[in-house]
């Protein structure tokens, strides 16, 4: 048998519970949206950075044939990349998630320095577009495994509130809801029978 401070106690772990569900599958439904649309833009960063890594094979490929395989390695060992690599830290609906920004630093070649071939200089140029292109992908990736980690986390708080936790409170407060309406049922019967005798035992005494 429940008792009515037990019952308002459990209606108000069922308010609790409920407004949980309310806000969690909002939060759901965000991470969805915002990693469907990532989805997209990775798939374009993808066939770009390919795209751009096929071209600057190509192009070295073009290099070699145009000035020979020595000239090509001596060229290469003139160029030094640098680039300043950032990452720091932005929030998504609570979640921490990475943002890379990648700045190419141009170094300056040997002074009188001229390349034989046309081909190794947009390979250059171009090899280095293919790396900032990865790195943003890679940003990308990152932020997406991210999210989706947290929508899996999130899918599992809804799916246990809505088929554990709410039932389980809705049952507990139907079986105390019965109880205490079967005990007032049994209060109003006996009350009756009381008063039918105390009636009776009036007009006895009359």
């Amino acid at each position: 048998m429940g008792s009515k401070t037990a019952l308002l106690e459990l209606r108000l772990g069922h308010e609790a519970a409920s407004g949980g569900e309310e806000i969690l599958e909002q939060k759901r439904n965000i991470l969805l949206q915002e990693i469907m649309s990532l989805l997209e833009e990775v798939e374009k960063k993808r066939r770009e950075a390919d795209e751009t890594v096929r071209n600057s094979y190509r192009l070295l490929v073009k290099a070699f044939m145009d000035s020979g395989r020595q000239r090509v390695e001596e060229e290469s060992r003139l160029v030094r990349f640098e680039a300043e690599l950032e990452v720091f830290q932005k929030s998504f609906v609570g979640i921490v998630v990475p943002e890379v920004t990648f700045k190419a630093k141009e170094r300056e070649l040997p002074l009188g320095y001229t390349s034989e071939s046309i081909y190794l200089d947009m390979a250059r140029v171009s090899f280095s577009k293919a790396v900032k292109q990865i790195l943003e992908l890679s940003s990308i990736e990152i932020k997406v495994w991210r999210l989706a980690k947290e929508l899996k986390k999130t899918v599992v708080r809804v799916n246990a509130l809505k088929n554990y936790y709410l039932p389980k409170y809705e049952k507990e407060i139907a079986q105390i809801t019965a109880s205490l309406e079967e005990s007032e049922r049994e209060f109003l019967v006996i009350l009756k029978i009381l008063t039918n005798r105390g009636v009776k035992n009036r007009k006895s005494e009359v």
